[in-house]
């Protein structure tokens, strides 16, 4: 990521939850399929895809990424994409090779095209913590809409409502009482704060 200190981002990978990881001819359309469990209509939100980038295609306005199995595609961009890195704003053309980002995707007819694109981490925290400079924030609500193979929910707090996503490669117990959950439970939980209106969970508390 090109800030004002240059700094780049780990080489980290990973999957949404409930994606599969194993090998195979397809795209990254294929792999949005099987998270979301079958073939997605044109300009239909799909979903959310966590790669490595490996460069930025100007001309043609275009991201080349890396998926955590070695899955290699391109994905689309215009004036209208938004780069987010630590609560500030940048341009597509601050990304550089080795950032690993997560991207909201959607399948238009051209191919897969974002929209959002939040930096997740970077070689200052050593590899370290989830979220980059995120801050570890506390939440209470009652749940609404559960999204269990995107891997995230809806909580309703006395501040407003605020998405709750897994983070990567969670502990079993998190992911038991992840899949437990059912709308109207009231919950508690711990996570880093990495946007306005989102939180990446550590634990249920």
């Amino acid at each position: 990521m090109r800030t004002a200190s240059t700094t780049a981002l780990i080489l980290a990978l990973a999957l949404p939850l409930g994606a599969c990881a194993g090998g195979g001819a397809g795209g990254l359309g294929d792999i949005l399929g099987t998270v979301l469990g079958g073939p997605q209509p044109a300009s239909s939100n799909v979903g959310q895809l966590v790669v490595q980038v490996q460069g930025v295609d100007q001309q043609n306005q275009q991201i080349a990424v890396l998926t955590e199995d070695g899955q290699r595609g391109n994905v689309l961009y215009d004036r209208n994409t938004r780069v987010v890195y630590q609560q500030q704003e940048y341009p597509v053309t601050a990304l550089e090779r080795g950032d690993v980002v997560e991207m909201r995707v959607q399948e238009i007819q051209q191919g897969l095209y974002t929209d959002y694109i939040l930096v997740r981490q970077s070689v200052q925290q050593g590899g370290g913590v989830s979220g980059g400079d995120a801050s570890l924030v506390q939440a209470s609500g009652t749940v609404r809409q559960i999204e269990y193979q995107r891997g995230w929910f809806d909580l309703e707090t006395s501040q407003g409502v605020i998405t709750v996503t897994m983070p990567y490669n969670p502990p079993s117990t998190t992911v038991s009482q992840f899949e437990r959950l059912d709308r109207g439970d009231r919950v508690t939980i711990e996570g880093y704060l990495i946007a306005n209106d989102r939180i990446e969970l550590v634990r249920f508390r």
